[in-house]
């Protein structure tokens, strides 16, 4: 059993999974918002992601200072989404930052515009959002609400020296770091979450940071990759030998959280079809649904009826495009 850390910091908690392997659990409200990893390779630290901002990174090269010994020796980018890759410049020069090639491609475009969006939007929306959240009637909304304010918070904190660090070294497919204590493996899934999503598998202590291709506890975001894609890796990740599976959002799950979430896109997929069958697919119909019960306690539930319309996009656009003889 490994002990508990005491760590202090506002933006996560530490997860031990075993000697030298730790998850950082974002903290709802703080400036984190996804979660990232630390992992002793022996030798050389390596760094699973680097939150949405520079505040919270300082505080993972603080806990890697006090745990370790030393900073993170490589920072990997499991993807090009502003929550996961704005704390890089905490790390560099001194560590390189490894990504696919085409997460290297879209932090260039995407992850450009992104920047631009927030830089020109955060201030109204964090003011919107306290409003919402002196206005919210019940727990589960303030909750929620506070997750977005933490996010923007941290941004309008971060702007004024944020800086877009892109990776410089990439790789397709598979890339095998081999340490004294232990060798990890990056496996990018193409066209899932995302043009391109990197998961971190450590084989010798059945450990997998998996970053949005999984959720836990909380509503994915689907609107930005292939469902059918994502269902299939999230099937080859089941294959894997590992016990602990280290989402982007919520807390340590199990090969069970890998299945519900499965199980959910599917289901919101059926969703779609049956919307598409009846002919009606207004935004109006889409915001009437109920979350399934099963889901209902999920956090994050605004994201339910925008998946939804997504999916009812996707479908509808492989039925024009190939219509049934």
């Amino acid at each position: 059993m490994i002990e508990s850390i005491d760590f202090d910091s506002r933006q996560f908690v530490i997860h031990p999974l075993v000697e030298g392997v730790y998850a950082a659990i974002a903290t709802n409200g703080g400036h984190a918002i996804c979660n990232a990893g630390l992992v002793d390779l022996g030798g050389q630290v390596l760094a699973f992601d680097s939150f949405i901002s520079p505040q919270a990174a300082t505080d993972l090269l603080r806990f890697s200072m006090q745990r370790f010994g030393r900073p993170p020796s490589l920072v990997i980018n499991s993807h090009y989404h502003n929550d996961h890759i704005w704390g890089n410049q905490v790390f560099t020069p001194a560590a390189p930052v490894i990504s696919s090639d085409r997460t290297r491609q879209l932090i260039a475009t995407s992850g450009k515009e992104e920047l631009e969006w927030y830089s020109a939007h955060s201030s109204e929306r964090l003011e919107s959002l306290r409003v919402q959240y002196k206005n919210a009637t019940d727990e589960k909304h303030r909750n929620e609400t506070l997750l977005w304010i933490g996010e923007y918070e941290a941004v309008l904190e971060a702007l004024p020296h944020l800086s877009l660090c892109s990776p410089n070294i990439t790789f397709e497919n598979r890339l095998e770091i081999h340490g004294t204590r232990r060798s990890a493996s990056l496996t990018s899934f193409e066209e899932a979450h995302t043009g391109s999503d990197t998961i971190l598998y450590l084989p010798q202590d059945g450990i997998v940071f998996l970053a949005d291709l999984l959720f836990v506890g909380c509503h994915p975001y689907l609107g930005d990759g292939d469902p059918f894609k994502l269902i299939q890796a999230l099937h080859e990740v089941s294959l894997l030998d590992a016990a602990s599976f280290v989402p982007g959002h919520g807390p340590v799950g199990s090969i069970a959280d890998v299945k519900l979430l499965i199980e959910y896109i599917e289901e919101c997929l059926q969703t779609a079809r049956v919307l598409l069958n009846a002919g009606d697919v207004s935004e109006t119909r889409i915001n009437e649904l109920e979350v399934p019960e099963k889901y209902r306690d999920w956090q994050v539930s605004m994201f339910y009826p925008v998946n939804v319309k997504f999916l009812c996009q996707c479908l509808g656009t492989a039925e024009s495009e190939h219509p049934a003889p």
